[in-house]
């Protein structure tokens, strides 16, 4: 495929994205760092400028699969996404996320949230942690790599605050409110816990991660046998419904301003399959 840019862009990727609009971001990126793309018959980063008249070549046939679902670029979704945007600012933006879109791109992800809110906010975003596909709640993106680095460093040393809602199928018996065990390549997996309330045999927690390890909720709840409703990969209770795992708590301080964003408890139930 051959492209000639028709107009001056300060980044190839995001000019790729804006001409193939059932593409997404993930995907032309991971062609750019394949050395599938070319621009006048160079190698191209995707930070390269796209200046008009340039003619690129895309060494690649695309298949039905790597395309952006009709449904994702309807206005209904368009418009429940933007309405997921908690908070933005020049640096940074919070989204609540929903359950079973995963944060970013992969071999198997046709399209992700943040090609989702590049899309819609027209901008290159930089993840700064990340939450599993299955578990929805607050996620940040920030809006350059320097933010990036100021973001990284607050979760490195431990100074931005993220507190779960998990429902599980079992009561943890646990008295201290502590939870401590290893996980299969014995790493160390450390969370606190607090007991809210039980629903409709259901017993609801909140939950704040001492380490951050992959799964780390869902698998060490599991090892004690308590573990979160409709979790499919580490339940042997299977089903369609989503995973009782959210998280809605974020706080941290940034350019000397204290960020708190939570989302009341009863509406946050209201998102949960029972």
């Amino acid at each position: 495929m051959i492209i000639k840019v028709k107009d001056n862009h300060p980044r190839i990727d995001k000019y790729l994205f804006k001409v193939l609009d059932d593409i997404p971001m993930s995907l032309i990126q991971k062609l750019l760092r394949k050395k599938k793309i070319t621009l006048n018959n160079n190698k191209v980063k995707p930070s390269d400028k796209a200046l008009q008249d340039d003619k690129i070549l895309i060494n690649y046939k695309f298949k039905k699969d790597d395309k952006i679902p009709k449904k994702k670029k309807s206005i209904k979704d368009k418009i429940k996404y933007l309405k997921s945007i908690i908070y933005q600012n020049d640096d940074f933006l919070i989204i609540d996320k929903p359950p079973n879109v995963s944060v970013q791109g992969g071999s198997k992800v046709n399209i992700s949230l943040k090609d989702i809110y590049e899309t819609l906010l027209d901008i290159k975003l930089y993840l700064v942690h990340r939450i599993d596909k299955d578990t929805s709640g607050l996620i940040i993106f920030v809006k350059s790599r320097f933010v990036a680095s100021d973001f990284s460093k607050l979760f490195l040393e431990k100074k931005i605050n993220k507190f779960y809602l998990a429902i599980t199928q079992n009561k943890i018996k646990k008295n201290n409110n502590y939870l401590s065990n290893k996980n299969k390549d014995g790493k160390l997996m450390k969370l606190r816990f607090r007991f809210l309330n039980k629903i409709q045999n259901c017993f609801v927690y909140y939950v704040f991660l001492i380490t951050g390890k992959k799964h780390q909720i869902r698998l060490q709840l599991s090892l004690i046998n308590s573990p979160i409703k409709n979790d499919n990969k580490f339940s042997s209770n299977k089903n369609k419904n989503n995973l009782c795992l959210y998280s809605f708590s974020l706080s941290f301080f940034y350019k000397n301003i204290f960020y708190n964003f939570r989302l009341p408890y009863e509406k946050t139930l209201k998102k949960f399959d029972f």
